[in-house]
């Protein structure tokens, strides 16, 4: 990766210098390829559809993975003066395309059966060349995509598994699982609490109360050296997955009314009903 970067970051250079400039004129710093490694854990241990975990959650239960997969948009690098660059992500036609990329860390083993087996654990991109010292991204599909027709706007955002309604839109998380106590436990997020769509149209709706779209800063962040990692154990820290509560979905479909989803929007540092949002508080999340 450092090698990648420092071979992107000579050449232009040289280039500059054997060319000449007019001495006054600005020139725009070079653009540099990054790739953004992301890497899905249970605790200690790396994330893998077959493998069963034990002492997850609050009662130490046993989880099997069936799907893990998320959605990302607005990817920044940091200045070490704190002004935010975009990451330009790479469209590829499967994980990447218009600023929006699918990480997918479930193949087809063990409970893993949706989805494909194939797998992205990276965001790709370039952005000028820099001096950064922090990341930062939105986790779930923008405002103007989320409710538009998937099958219209190109992977990854095709899948139909990964989206509610028109008026819903996506699913910004698919992270499902068979835990000790519950053949199957979810956590979906999305936005919810959607209005109808506006007088005159038939689709879309005029705005969610919970966007559900939660922001993420790693500060420090070295993009040669360091990875981001997506954390099952930490965000299930405060959750029993082994009981459902009565009359609700299993596990968390976002539902303001689902007290289940207390304590993983608090580690994703949303708001929910009472709770104040406080990103401070997400522990999903981290850099490494």
């Amino acid at each position: 990766m450092r090698s990648l970067l420092r071979s992107r970051l000579l050449l232009p250079l040289a280039l500059v210098g054997a060319l000449g400039c007019g001495e006054d004129e600005p020139q725009d710093p070079p653009m540099v390829t990054v790739e953004i490694p992301v890497a899905a854990r249970v605790g200690s241990e790396p994330f893998a559809c077959g493998r069963t975990y034990t002492n997850v959650g609050t009662t130490g239960t046993t989880y099997e993975p069936m799907d893990f997969r998320v959605y990302v948009h607005a990817v920044r690098l940091v200045t070490r003066g704190g002004e935010e660059v975009p990451v330009t992500l790479t469209e590829d036609g499967t994980w990447q395309h218009s600023g929006v990329v699918l990480l997918d860390f479930a193949n087809k083993d063990g409970l893993c059966t949706q989805g494909t087996a194939g797998m992205n654990a990276s965001i790709k991109g370039t952005v000028p060349q820099g001096d950064y010292t922090g990341l930062r991204f939105t986790l779930g599909v923008p405002e103007d995509m989320n409710h538009a027709d998937p099958m219209t706007l190109g992977n990854p955002m095709e899948d139909p598994n990964l989206h509610w309604s028109w008026q819903g839109g996506f699913l910004f998380t698919r992270i499902e699982g068979r835990a000790q106590g519950q053949l199957e436990h979810v956590m979906h997020l999305g936005s919810t609490a959607c209005a109808p769509p506006p007088a005159g149209q038939t689709q879309g709706t005029a705005g969610c109360a919970n966007n559900n779209r939660p922001e993420f800063q790693l500060d420090g962040f070295d993009v040669t050296k360091n990875k981001v990692v997506m954390d099952l154990g930490t965000l299930f820290a405060g959750s029993n997955l082994d009981v459902n509560t009565p009359n609700t979905s299993a596990g968390c479909m976002s539902f303001p009314d689902d007290v289940d989803c207390a304590p993983l929007f608090e580690r994703l540092g949303l708001a929910f009903g009472a709770q104040a949002a406080n990103p401070a508080a997400q522990a999903f999340i981290r850099a490494e």
